[in-house]
């Protein structure tokens, strides 16, 4: 099951009581029920988005995700605040996040690649979690990187997948350079310059690592197929905007397609089904921003979500969401 594991909330509780406002009163006025965290687990990315959904009616923040790092102790992520924390040059800082982040969440993973003299870390999205949660993830990676490197570390440029104009200002203060909304994807590119080389890693956090290494052996292990299969095909759909078949994606993950199928199977799903729940995610996520101007062109769309036309992918949106892609592109969509 996609979804986080309660830290995160803790911080946003604390967030919001800084501002004199109460999270659990507004969730129980909501009905929201959230499990007992000693029961383990993750809490469900739907929920999840309920969760951030309430924080921004309790309050008028244009920056939640961000205003979260002020209420943040990085000793709340336990063994893994103190492997994040370890040192080291910023590639290899960023290597341990895109590593160990799943022990967090699964809603997101991280796409790291080396240009030159820069670093670009993309974030890319599982199961459609709220667009507060990639604001905070970003504002994170920042508050790491500057923590342990350079306190006024800077990304060349920051390209965010939401749509918030009333934060640009403070989003352009925080990050220091330029800052794109309503872009295809999550992306903040770093100056390798000066950054090559870090700090020694403590003792404590070499100690750690294998710790969690084995710990997320075993999340991984007993994660399922149907979320290891969604992330190929949505990896698959993003890089090469083709549709990805079976075989592909068996291949992908080491196994013949008739044992992927079984697999499939045995946790009441096909192939075509997680295909086309990851084709209406990232459907919803790229037509529900409500954007004027921004709407991507829905033969564009058609292609990235790897249909063969934009009527098939017109009929399937109807089948999702009981609209048109162009209703949905004016504001059809609840974001």
């Amino acid at each position: 099951m996609l979804g986080t594991f309660h830290n995160w909330m803790v911080i946003l509780e604390r967030t919001l009581l800084a501002g004199g406002h109460d999270l659990q009163a507004g969730l129980l006025a909501a009905g929201i029920a959230i499990p007992d965290e000693s029961a383990g687990g993750r809490l469900p990315v739907a929920l999840t988005r309920q969760i951030w959904s309430v924080a921004e009616q309790a309050g008028t923040d244009p920056v939640l995700g961000l205003s979260m790092l002020t209420q943040i102790n990085f000793t709340d992520f336990g063994e893994l605040g103190v492997v994040m924390l370890a040192g080291g040059s910023l590639p290899q800082i960023m290597e341990r996040i895109a590593r160990f982040h799943r022990l967090l969440t699964d809603a997101m993973h991280y796409e790291i690649t080396e240009d030159g003299d820069a670093l670009s870390v993309t974030i890319h999205t599982n199961g459609d979690p709220h667009w507060r949660a990639v604001e905070f993830a970003t504002g994170l990676i920042i508050g790491l990187l500057r923590f342990r490197l350079d306190p006024k570390l800077c990304p060349l440029s920051v390209s965010l997948c939401f749509d918030n104009p009333a934060g640009q200002a403070a989003y352009e203060g925080f990050f220091g350079c330029p800052v794109e909304l309503g872009a295809s994807s999550t992306t903040l590119v770093f100056p390798l310059e000066g950054y090559r080389h870090g700090p020694a890693g403590s003792e404590v956090a070499r100690h750690f690592e294998p710790v969690l290494a084995a710990r997320l052996a075993s999340l991984e292990a007993s994660s399922g197929w149907a979320p290891k299969v969604a992330m190929r095909v949505r990896q698959h759909l993003v890089d090469t905007e083709t549709e990805p078949t079976l075989a592909s994606i068996a291949t992908a993950l080491n196994v013949s397609p008739r044992s992927l199928q079984r697999h499939l199977a045995s946790e009441d799903k096909s192939f075509q089904d997680v295909l086309d729940e990851v084709r209406r995610e990232l459907a919803r996520h790229w037509l529900s921003s409500r954007q004027a101007g921004r709407a991507r062109n829905m033969t564009e769309l058609a292609l990235v979500l790897g249909f063969s036309s934009s009527s098939a992918f017109s009929r399937a949106f109807r089948r999702w969401f009981d609209m048109t892609p162009g209703q949905a592109a004016r504001g059809g969509l609840d974001p």
